[in-house]
């Protein structure tokens, strides 16, 4: 296996070809649901876009998300409608191939950052090993959310950035360029910048290069990204936008985001950080303790202490959640890397070959022609590091394959099992009782002609802002059931036929999940529904059960 594994990092075209086929393949074993972001504020932006139906969640008539990620996939559904090729397969797959080719040029950037860094080849290698094996970076780098995009960009980003000075690929402008975008798509992004642009200016010592920085670099590009990224956004959104404010106004200022709850301060501390970090955050900290220990090497650590002031900085925000320190996790795979590294020694053996003059002349003691010849073995690291490395395994196959595999079901199970229904120019629509956003939506289904239909839950804008749809389903199921479709008991009313016909008509099917079962089915039953099909996978904490209308 590093046979395998130095024959690959030998060429930079074969690894990267191979950190391409590596990413694909993780992103198509990827058959689970694990946060709304990653469709609603991305796919289902983009089908809306491009095919003119589907749906935009509340942050986009708010102004509070910026079309920079989303055209990203709009650019991809153009190109399979320009070919024909946009049937929901490849609607479906698209995303997917695209999300694993930049998630491998994270990975290669990954590779020439740790190389830069400490200058080692097997520094650099353990630290690719680390990055691929880590559940959480299978799990959520090649899902289409922002935080993807955001970690990809801020490990190019470093890779141009004078960390240091150490860095002898210095590009600052292209850094400050990558920077920019991803502050436009993740505001967020900048917490890590609070650390690492200060350190720099410190480092440049000299008024000249300090104002040069400043200028030339941060001024002058960073203005220009963020005019085209304006430029952009006003373009989709047909007014002035600048989304940076409006997400610190509706997130900080009004405290918004606490409306999808809050966690304890130390959250990230004892669980966000352990949890995504898993077995190889230990290497993380040993990396840091064996760097510290040789003063030669400290100036090394100001990523790792970048790291850890970006956690203590996102603690201080009540919202939290585990992808939002996504983007350090590269860091601690590269620190952990280097640790890995300092183990696997070359053991040198030296033999020396001789000429034919130097066989006659054997009895002397020393010959000037004796020619050493030095051929170095890796050895492999403690199996105890092995094992931790090789835990994450478990954990990729349970949350790529089981963990809240339901919602993405349910989306497969309609396009098998209901579309195919759809007379020609008719319709079927399906009501999602469940969670909002608890499931994919047009992105996932591509027809027009099958009606979805999902509980509302934009928070509290203000004070006269009315509860949102699905608090008042979970308050009351039943009455929620009652008052918002035209049912039996409905019908059978006389004096309530003027308020009937402000009702919903009942849809060909509902789609509940089972929690509800013991209160809706009473309910589905006595307005002939039956029960069609059970969503339900071994060790899935979610599930669901299809009723259709009989």
């Amino acid at each position: 296996m590093i046979k395998l594994f130095n024959y690959i990092t030998s060429n930079e075209k074969i690894l990267f070809l191979s950190l391409v086929l590596y990413r694909c393949i993780d992103s198509l074993l990827i058959n689970t649901f694990f946060d709304p972001d990653e469709y609603w504020q991305s796919l289902e932006v983009a089908h809306k876009l491009v095919f003119g139906y589907g749906y935009l969640t509340w942050e986009w008539s708010e102004g509070l998300r910026s079309f920079i990620h989303p055209l990203i996939f709009v650019y991809l559904f153009k190109f399979l409608k320009f070919l024909n090729l946009d049937t929901t397969f490849f609607i479906i797959i698209g995303p997917k191939l695209l999300s694993g080719f930049l998630a491998a040029i994270g990975d290669l950037y990954l590779y020439k950052l740790t190389l830069s860094l400490f200058k080692s080849k097997e520094s650099a290698k353990w630290a690719l090993i680390c990055q691929l094996v880590s559940w959480y970076m299978f799990v959520c780098i090649v899902r289409t959310y922002s935080n993807s995009i955001e970690t990809i960009l801020f490990i190019i980003s470093l890779y141009y950035f004078p960390i240091n000075g150490e860095n002898t690929i210095s590009k600052p402008k292209v850094s400050i360029a990558l920077t920019t975008f991803a502050f436009l798509i993740r505001p967020t992004t900048a917490i890590m910048w609070v650390y690492i642009i200060p350190l720099h200016i410190i480092n440049l010592k000299s008024i000249k290069k300090i104002l040069n920085f400043l200028i030339f670099d941060c001024l002058f590009i960073g203005g220009l990204c963020l005019f085209i990224g304006c430029f952009i956004d006003y373009i989709y959104y047909e007014r002035f936008v600048f989304l940076p404010y409006n997400f610190l106004y509706f997130n900080v200022l009004k405290n918004i985001s606490s409306f999808y709850g809050t966690h304890p301060f130390h959250w990230y501390w004892t669980q966000g950080l352990p949890a995504i970090g898993f077995t190889i955050l230990p290497l993380f900290l040993l990396s840091i303790r064996s760097l510290w220990m040789k003063k030669s090497d400290r100036f090394k650590l100001h990523l790792a202490w970048c790291t850890l002031f970006t956690v203590g900085f996102y603690s201080l925000l009540a919202h939290k959640e585990f992808r939002f320190i996504l983007p350090i996790l590269p860091i601690i795979m590269m620190y952990s890397g280097y640790y890995i590294s300092t183990f696997t020694q070359l053991k040198t053996k030296t033999t020396t070959t001789t000429t034919t003059a130097s066989i006659k002349e054997s009895k002397k003691s020393y010959d000037p022609k004796l020619k050493p010849n030095i051929s170095t073995t890796l050895t492999t690291p403690p199996k105890l590091i092995i094992l931790l490395l090789l835990l994450n395994i478990p954990m990729i196959i349970f949350f790529s394959n089981f963990h809240q595999r339901s919602p993405i079901d349910i989306m497969h199970y309609i396009n098998s099992d209901i579309v195919p229904k759809i007379k020609d120019n008719g319709t079927l629509s399906v009501d999602l009782l469940m969670s909002c956003h608890a499931t994919p939506f047009q992105s996932y289904i591509h027809n027009e002609n099958l009606i979805l239909t999902l509980l509302e839950c934009p928070p509290p804008l203000n004070e006269n802002s009315p509860i949102d749809e699905k608090s008042l389903f979970y308050k009351d199921p039943l009455k929620f059931m009652n008052t918002h479709y035209k049912h039996v008991d409905n019908n059978n009313n006389n004096n309530n036929n003027n308020n009937s016909k402000k009702l919903k008509p009942l849809p060909n099917y509902f789609i509940v999940e089972d929690e509800l079962l013991d209160i809706l089915e009473p309910w589905l039953l006595k307005n002939s529904y039956r029960k069609e099909y059970h969503l339900k996978k071994p060790l899935d904490i979610t599930s669901s059960t299809v009723f259709i209308k009989v």
